[in-house]
């Protein structure tokens, strides 16, 4: 990673971002380099995995005029593989192939190195009683959903009043993603792109562990289109809805960045919901928790207000009136074990991503997406 920022350290924020957006794509970096010189766009967008025009202004500028420099990325992506490669070596072939697609998940990957305790704790867990694990897991996962169901539904519901607020929330979604040097597709790019901005490849493509995230992101985020929904909302056909709840990182931006000044009718209803929620004592699940935690900092700077966090699959009661959805066992929900999800950055919480310490249930972790 540091060889790469010190690489591309010299390019503008718009060059390094093309740099960002290809290294999703390393098989891409590697035919670009081995491409001849001075073919024409056409041969280049041939080679794209898809259409995106980010993508397609990314690999024909970058192979335009900065081909040397995609050599150099692709070298060090060469010998991060061969330096990961003999590291695993010594290993039996079911834990080579589980690094290897770890490899492939660098939310997970950063999560698990930057919390070896935790991870082998859980490993001995497993190990001991997979089947316990999973259960338990499982029905932590269970609870937090309906506490997720119940939250969404009542800030949609408290928003749904306030047309004003929601104009504001639109605006500041697109500004914030622009802060973090990314553009929400519009309605009508939407509508001419339907079937790749709701396929795999507008939601997957991580950026490359061996080359981390954009460093002027304000939250880590290794899932760029993970910004279409870091506010809260959906790009859909009928135009910006409700997908889940505002995330640590566009809360910190909104609250901490002063940004709130400019959206004072959706200040109002961010402060309402905060009070109302700290008013009815009611716990923080995987979705609130980011809003809640900067609201919290930012009502209460110099702290004094102790937030409680939902950390066991009993600590959560339903509130009145409030459904429980997919009732029944939990053996007909999917098993804990396939939930992957970038940090909890794209969904409510604080990402994990740069160090840190994970705390049960609390800040910092994983939630599915």
């Amino acid at each position: 990673v540091a060889e790469f920022q010190k690489m591309i350290g010299g390019f503008n924020k718009k060059k390094q971002n093309w740099f960002y957006t290809l290294t999703r794509y390393p098989d891409l970096i590697h035919s670009l380099t081995t491409l001849p010189a001075k073919e024409k766009q056409e041969v280049v967008n041939k080679l794209l995995p898809n259409q995106d025009p980010d993508l397609k202004e990314a690999a024909w500028k970058l192979y335009k005029t900065k081909k040397k420099d995609l050599v150099k990325v692709d070298a060090i992506k060469t010998d991060a593989q061969l330096s990961f490669e003999k590291s695993i070596k010594g290993l039996d072939a079911p834990s080579m192939a589980a690094f290897e697609k770890l490899s492939s998940m660098p939310d997970v990957l950063t999560l698990m190195t930057n919390n070896v305790e935790l991870t082998s704790r859980l490993a001995e867990h497993y190990r001991s009683n997979p089947a316990q694990l999973s259960n338990h897991l499982t029905a932590l996962h269970d609870s937090l959903n309906v506490q997720n169901q119940y939250e969404i539904a009542a800030f949609k519901k408290q928003m749904e009043t306030d047309p004003k607020a929601m104009k504001e929330y639109e605006q500041a979604a697109r500004a914030y993603a622009h802060s973090n040097g990314y553009n929400l597709p519009n309605q009508q790019s939407y509508s001419n792109n339907s079937n790749y901005y709701g396929s795999p490849n507008y939601y997957g493509n991580p950026y490359s562990y061996w080359y981390g995230y954009p460093s002027w992101y304000s939250s880590p985020m290794w899932y760029p289109g993970s910004f279409g929904f870091n506010s809260g909302f959906y790009l859909g056909m009928g135009g910006f809805g409700f997908y889940g709840f505002p995330s640590y990182g566009f809360s910190n931006w909104f609250f901490s960045g002063g940004y709130y000044n400019r959206y004072p009718h959706l200040y109002t209803q961010f402060g309402n919901y905060y009070r109302g929620n700290m008013g009815e004592h009611r716990v923080m699940g995987s979705v609130n928790h980011g809003f809640m935690g900067s609201a919290n900092s930012h009502y209460n700077p110099n702290g004094g207000i102790r937030l409680h966090t939902l950390i066991s699959p009993s600590a959560y009661s339903r509130q009145r009136g409030q459904s429980f959805q997919n009732r029944g066992a939990y053996t007909t929900h999917p098993n804990a074990n396939t939930y992957h999800s970038q940090s909890w950055g794209s969904y409510g919480g604080r990402g994990n991503s740069v160090g840190g310490s994970f705390h049960s249930g609390g800040g910092r972790g994983h939630g599915h997406h």
